[in-house]
């Protein structure tokens, strides 16, 4: 279990939505862009501004690599992926934080709820209906389908263990934008939490480039940050966007290189830092195992920030993913979030 102060020496084991309006290989104009340095034209609120499309692996012209997967148009590919005691009454009292949607039915039929053009939901097989799980809720990038933030993690611990939660943005597929936006991600929170049964507790979010804008946006605004509440954040090449308005475990990742979004996010951490706490001094965080990306052995670049009230990690890395734009989501973003959700108290 972590504890305060503590954060840059927790262990971990060893994330995403991709980014844009066009389906091409290069950045190009797009329909937001509100970032200090985004990569398109300038949308109504928040979202990025570059032609993207997702795959996976090594392929150069991705928004959104991971571990393993077959390249495809426009899609994510695939990552890698109690006990009853004795006494009176019979019924073992469930762990976590349940949600008024506990007790109210069982697992869906194929453990998946759709609505089309709105949102979808999956359900591991440990779902009852009774257990509270923790909840992932992801936010695609522009010009990706719905589940492309699904497809990013089939076979990962997170399809296994975690209700995984995805909506579409109002624009069909295209970019985020908060004032659109945001009545729709709040409806699709409460949906979950009255109707499922989620440990409230352990609530998670990432997202890629326009996603992970709208989560810090979301942060940004006391009142729909606090409804959340979320447990912990792991955007991916989002934007500044002022200050943040709630402290929050953060993992934020985004490349040292990043040419759409000029720079490598120092400025967005710095936000974090401030909301957390932080003291300017960091560690190297070593959790985080490296990978291989279009050829290259891929450095992380992760470091944890000291004296802060919540984990505050940033990983600076240098995958080339995405036609060596680095705004893709690296190789071992998947794996290093999961970890750092699980190992939070």
């Amino acid at each position: 279990m972590l504890k305060p102060g503590a954060y840059s020496s927790f262990p971990a084991v060893a994330l995403m939505l991709l980014a844009c309006s066009s389906e091409t290989g290069s950045p190009g104009a797009g329909g937001g862009g509100a970032g200090p340095t985004s990569g398109g034209a300038g949308g109504a609120d928040a979202s990025a501004g570059s032609g993207e499309t997702a795959s996976t692996g090594s392929t150069s012209n991705d928004g959104g690599s991971s571990s393993s997967g077959t390249t495809g148009d426009s899609t994510g590919g695939a990552s890698p992926a109690g006990g009853g005691g004795t006494g009176t009454g019979g019924a073992e009292t469930p762990t976590g934080n349940p949600s008024p949607g506990c007790g109210k039915s069982g697992r869906p039929q194929s453990g998946t709820v759709t609505v089309d053009n709105d949102h979808i939901y999956t359900f591991p097989d440990s779902y009852d209906g009774n257990t509270p799980l923790p909840l992932l809720m992801g936010f695609h990038a522009c010009g990706n389908p719905i589940d492309q933030f699904i497809n990013l993690t089939r076979g990962s611990a997170f399809e296994a263990e975690y209700v995984r939660a995805v909506g579409r943005s109002s624009d069909r597929g295209g970019c985020w934008n908060y004032g659109n936006d945001i009545a729709k991600v709040l409806k699709i929170y409460d949906d979950l939490m009255d109707n499922y049964c989620i440990d409230m507790d352990r609530v998670f979010a990432t997202g890629h480039s326009s996603g992970a804008q709208m989560i810090v946006q979301i942060l940004a605004h006391k009142s729909d940050a606090e409804h959340m509440r979320f447990r912990a954040v792991a955007p991916v090449a989002a934007s500044d966007y002022g200050a943040l308005q709630v402290s929050v475990p953060v993992m934020y990742i985004q490349g040292k290189n990043d040419t759409v979004r000029g720079g490598d996010g120092a400025s967005t951490v710095a936000r974090f830092r401030t909301a957390n706490g932080c003291e300017m001094s960091s560690t190297p965080y070593s959790e985080v195992m490296g990978c291989q990306s279009s050829g290259k052995a891929v450095n992380p670049g992760c470091v944890s920030y000291s004296g802060c009230s919540e984990p505050t990690i940033w990983c600076s890395h240098d995958d080339p993913a995405y036609s060596n734009t680095s705004h893709g989501v690296p190789c071992f973003a998947i794996q290093a979030m999961y970890d750092f959700f699980t190992e939070l108290p």
